[in-house]
């Protein structure tokens, strides 16, 4: 039984909202589990990072401190490891999460310096299947709640030509995200335009603070979004969807795509709070925009699925 565990905010008047992954104990009661959201007010806005003066400074990566995704036979993706960034020195929110050994301080913490089981889910699925790989050339692909970035740096390798990467916290993306982008794609991107003089530079960018400011601060549209366990919280639901239909490009206008297309891997249920892939159905069939179709399923263990996102024609 996995176990997980997140920080309480004392309470307010602001509805409650959940835990990063609330496969959280059972037995324990429905309001013993949940947690409150502040105002969006006090939600980290929205802000482009640079890589260049964020890893200026960084050192060569020990080959030691790695660990190895793989989402298929020939796409293994290096990624630094937690015992990689013990080590460094971070925000006195993700400190406080740390410490008391919390997935989730809500609008302060999510959970992006842990790689979630839907993310590897995800990665191979889009992977495995030849049809599916061929989605990403020359696409414009956003990796929505990145935390390690492991899928962003998937659809690069598979010859996306733009990559925005967005995650709630700044030290996510500059201590993990950009690090294992550098370790995988940076210098092979280098190496090979050297060699091709002719090659299309591939645009790469990374974004750190809340859904809305994001939606609201940068015009940028895609032709997939990809993301992994970010539908814990009901309360960003309307958020979530607003995003969707700003962000993804018009229907019917990307070849190959009948559809522009979101790819959301989740827990069927977040055991304790009640999210999960039906509540998001529904919230996605009442909003109207868009269709859902789970593509795949786990029915062993955690219950786990991936939905295809498309706007209606």
């Amino acid at each position: 039984m996995f176990k997980f565990s997140f920080q309480v905010e004392p309470e307010d008047e602001s509805p409650s909202t959940t835990s990063k992954d609330e496969e959280a104990k059972p037995e324990s009661s429905t309001e013993e589990s949940k947690s409150t959201v502040k105002g969006d007010s006090d939600v980290y806005p929205c802000e482009e990072l640079d890589f260049e003066s964020s890893q200026s400074n960084k050192t060569a990566v020990n080959p030691d401190v790695t660990s190895t995704f793989t989402p298929g036979a020939e796409l293994a993706i290096d990624y630094l490891n937690h015992l990689a960034l013990l080590d460094e020195t971070f925000t006195d929110d993700i400190v406080t999460a740390e410490t008391d050994h919390s997935d989730l301080i809500p609008n302060r913490y999510e959970g992006g310096l842990k790689v979630w089981e839907c993310t590897y889910d995800l990665g191979e699925f889009l992977a495995v299947c030849e049809e599916r790989r061929a989605e990403f050339g020359g696409k414009k692909v956003l990796d929505l709640g990145c935390g390690a970035g492991l899928l962003g740096i998937e659809a690069l390798l598979l010859g996306a030509s733009c990559v925005h990467f967005q995650d709630y916290n700044k030290d996510v993306l500059t201590k993990l995200t950009m690090v294992n982008y550098d370790l995988n794609c940076r210098s092979s991107t280098e190496s090979d335009e050297s060699k091709d003089q002719k090659s299309t530079p591939v645009e790469v960018k990374f974004f750190s603070g809340d859904w809305g400011s994001f939606t609201e601060k940068y015009d940028k549209t895609y032709d997939l979004i990809l993301t992994s366990e970010t539908i814990y919280s009901t309360q960003n639901y309307a958020k979530l969807l607003q995003l969707f239909d700003r962000k993804l490009e018009p229907s019917g206008v990307v070849y190959p795509f009948l559809n522009s297309s979101t790819y959301l891997a989740a827990k069927t249920y977040y055991f304790g709070v009640g999210g999960g892939v039906r509540l998001f159905e529904q919230a996605i069939n009442t909003d109207g925009r868009f269709r859902p179709e789970v593509v795949w399923k786990c029915e062993s263990g955690v219950k786990r699925e991936i939905v295809r996102i498309t706007r209606k024609l």
